[in-house]
């Protein structure tokens, strides 16, 4: 494993602070550079992330078998186990939009008593989340020029949904290294992923040079990283980074990650106006869905190995050696 340098120098916004044209011109370098950013004085408090950490505490110590109920031969395949993604890492998906049916449908399977609480808490954040996610999308247009945000918000992402991964990491156990692969080099295939990670840490950024970055956590601060539809969309003037999640240390790790996507029968085509005159389009026009299908089954090996991103499926230079030059 390559060892990472000390920490991935990367900006963090105040939106509780007006937007200035230095701040949106930072967000974008940042956005094109590294594919992360942080943000802080978001409207999640601490109290709502430790609501969630504990509840979701008595849902992954129940046993293994309680928890396949919701497993990948269920009908909910709302739970990821051990054995999909890694031998380290287990989560639990709730869709919206309505977060409450779906956490509710879980904790029904799951518990003999049915977690009304467990069920609230979620929807609570998960609401705060759709906000934050819309204020964030239309940042992010803000960032790639006068008049994006105004032009093409309504049009393009206002039909964007999401959905949040519990996920839960083991302790280690004997650690022979000074770090273990938690989660393997991955791209998300949201619009963005909003990212709360608890004080362990663990997050890594891979740099244009290939290097491992750590994101170290920070009290209330939230993570924000571009996917892939969003990296398609903007013809590449953002980025869907590679990254990764190492385990340093023989403690369980919690995080919450907020996925917010275009709808499934969405076409990804980035406009005119984001291309630029003079620019050539990097995507051929793609439905999300099909994307979404293609990830899922040309994974090379297990989960978290990468295999294919957006730009193998639907980049243009990709196309033109589809007949065997390329993969």
């Amino acid at each position: 494993m390559t060892d990472p340098k000390s920490y991935a120098d990367i900006p963090t916004f105040d939106l509780s602070q007006p937007l200035h044209a230095s701040s949106l011109s930072s967000l974008l370098m940042a956005s094109k550079d590294w594919g992360f950013f942080h943000i802080i004085n978001h409207g999640i408090s601490k109290d709502l992330c430790i609501q969630i950490k504990s509840l979701s505490k008595h849902l992954f110590n129940l046993p293994c078998d309680t928890k396949l109920r919701l497993g990948p031969f269920s009908s909910l395949k709302s739970y990821t186990p051990h054995f999909i993604a890694s031998p380290l890492f287990e989560s639990l998906r709730v869709n919206g939009p309505n977060f409450y049916v779906s956490a509710n449908s879980s904790s029904e399977i799951l518990f003999d008593k049915n977690d009304s609480k467990f069920s609230s808490v979620i929807q609570e954040y998960c609401s705060k989340m759709e906000v934050l996610s819309k204020r964030i999308i239309k940042i992010v247009l803000m960032g790639l020029g006068e008049g994006i945000e105004k032009k093409f918000y309504d049009s393009e992402f206002k039909k964007c949904h999401g959905y949040l991964r519990i996920n839960n990491y083991s302790a280690p156990g004997i650690m022979e290294y000074d770090q273990v692969e938690g989660l393997g080099m991955h791209t998300d295939m949201s619009c963005i992923t909003i990212l709360h990670q608890d004080e362990i840490g663990g997050l890594q950024v891979r740099s244009s040079e290939g290097e491992w970055i750590d994101i170290c956590p920070s009290e209330g601060t939230l993570v924000v990283n571009i996917g892939d539809m969003l990296q398609a969309w903007s013809n590449d003037k953002l980025r869907s980074s590679e990254h990764r999640v190492v385990l340093k240390h023989n403690v369980n790790r919690f995080s919450l990650a907020f996925f917010w996507c275009f709808e499934d029968d969405k076409v990804v085509l980035a406009p005119d106006e984001v291309v630029g005159e003079g620019n050539k389009r990097k995507y051929k026009p793609f439905v999300c869905l099909d994307y979404l299908k293609f990830r899922e089954n040309n994974e090379r090996g297990r989960f978290d190995k990468v295999g294919f991103t957006v730009t193998d499926f639907a980049g243009i230079k990709t196309q033109l050696y589809a007949n065997g030059c390329k993969r």
